[in-house]
């Protein structure tokens, strides 16, 4: 009984310190961009996102996609012809819908922007518990404790984490992930089918999340193939793997394999990074990675320490690491081309690097006496803890009052029923507030002559601020 009481005194501790650090960077600005789109496709409700009701056919897509057109105007043409039909697949970004599951009923509940972002911040919080209980469950005893509040105390003090503050389905992915790689670990560690199929009901739902679940799928599929005989797998059991996977994806997105919606992301994933030289970004690899390194230099480097152990044979337990191991190293392969100072995209790999730092050096720390332990395992929990702190105090809250003047400019000049010829980065948000705009996107600085012999606007919107409109046409 005190045990149980320790632990919930330790998870209420460590959500009121993801909470401290995380609540004030949530912004309050308006949705803009991916943030739009996604609250457009919650909009829709349930039944549109659980069907992918309205949607272009995957063969319509595919037509359209291998138009030998590829031109700025040609993929404009595309993103109208989508956003005036409401496919619901395009708003989502052709991602699954079970971050949409969540968002609908929140954004039902008549709060703010930011009141919608820190509702959804339940979340990242959930994957606090999840890694607190996991290590306990994972590893007994003592190691399991030091594991629990180390990897728990990388993960609420992650850039990646605290820095996502935004409305996107990668922190539930996340969740599902670790949720994934726990069941994984497990099985690997027993030998028994039971956390196996568990593996599988998870990757299933990171699945219906977003596309990156592949490297699940991948992980699953070496570690399956590695404990083969301990798992007396067979023909019946990738069979009974395989309908497990398949029966859970009808369950929560049929559209995936009746509509085949699934094929869009990967199709359109593909085409981003065959078609375009920096698609996610252009920081650069170098940069890109610099950043990341010195947004959480303790994180990365605590990762880089238990990375090298491991590798070296100095750790003990590695059965149960090298499954998360695995998946890290994909999914940092799989994103080497996502060159973004956006945090959101670290959100793939670093928390299972956290979790798989966490599990690694807790077994060293637990070779010392229980004092020197306890000592080291509370400085290095508020050592992190305190530098990212530092970190965001040191920060200002980013604030774009671009975007919220460009909408109040919209309002007070009556233009929310009228046809506007916007920045392309502008088009998403615009398009939410006021659905009943018709819109085109530019993508240059100002409009070029196709743009404005194309569509016939009654007002061009600058990328200047203060905004500035020009009306073509009196009003």
């Amino acid at each position: 009984m005190k045990k149980c009481g320790g632990h919930a005194f330790a998870v209420m501790a460590l959500l009121a310190a993801f909470l401290l650090l995380t609540v004030r960077r949530v912004s309050p600005d308006p949705y803009v961009y991916d943030e739009a789109d996604y609250m457009y496709a919650a909009s829709l409700g349930f039944v549109a996102n659980y069907t992918d009701t309205p949607t272009l056919s995957l063969s319509d897509y595919g037509r359209v996609g291998m138009s030998p057109e590829k031109d700025a105007d040609s993929r404009q043409d595309l993103s109208e012809l989508v956003r005036h039909s409401d496919d619901v697949t395009f708003y989502r970004h052709w991602h699954g819908p079970l971050f949409q599951y969540l968002l609908t009923p929140v954004s039902r509940l008549r709060l703010d922007e930011r009141g919608v972002r820190i509702s959804m911040l339940a979340i990242p919080a959930s994957s606090v518990i999840a890694i607190y209980f996991g290590c306990l469950w994972l590893v007994p005893g003592l190691g399991g404790l030091l594991a629990a509040l180390l990897a728990s105390t990388l993960f609420l003090s992650s850039d990646a984490v605290d820095g996502s503050t935004e409305l996107a389905p990668h922190e539930l992915f996340v969740f599902w992930s670790l949720c994934f790689l726990f069941l994984l670990a497990k099985a690997v560690a027993t030998g028994r089918r039971t956390y196996w199929y568990g593996a599988v009901f998870a990757a299933a739902i990171a699945f219906c999340t977003l596309e990156m679940a592949l490297v699940l799928i991948l992980t699953l599929g070496i570690c399956g193939y590695r404990e083969r005989r301990q798992l007396h797998a067979d023909w019946t059991f990738a069979a009974r793997s395989l309908t497990l996977f398949v029966a859970t994806v009808l369950v929560l997105w049929p559209a995936a394999i009746l509509k085949l919606s699934f094929v869009k992301a990967y199709l359109g994933l593909a085409y981003l990074a065959l078609s375009r030289s920096s698609p996610w970004g252009g920081a650069g690899f170098l940069s890109t990675w610099r950043g990341r390194f010195f947004a959480s230099p303790i994180e990365w480097t605590i990762v880089f320490v238990s990375l090298v152990l491991y590798f070296r044979g100095r750790l003990k337990g590695g059965r149960i690491l090298y499954p998360v191991a695995i998946y890290a190293l994909l999914a940092i392969a799989a994103t080497l081309r996502v060159v973004s100072d956006t945090p959101r995209y670290s959100l793939v790999f670093m928390p299972e690097l956290d979790l798989f730092a966490g599990l690694a050096l807790a077994p060293c720390i637990e070779r010392l006496r229980r004092p020197a332990c306890i000592a080291v395992v509370s400085a290095l929990t508020i050592g992190i803890y305190a530098a990212a702190q530092y970190r965001t105090l040191a920060r200002r809250p980013y604030s774009n009052p671009r975007s919220a003047a460009v909408l109040l400019f919209i309002h007070q000049k009556r233009l929310d029923d009228k046809r506007l010829l916007v920045p392309q980065d502008d088009l998403p948000m615009i398009h939410y507030y006021f659905p009943a705009t018709r819109l085109r996107g530019y993508h240059t600085f100002y409009p070029e002559h196709s743009d404005r012999s194309k569509f016939k606007a009654d007002a061009i919107l600058c990328r200047s601020y203060p905004v500035k409109f020009e009306l073509t046409e009196p009003h």
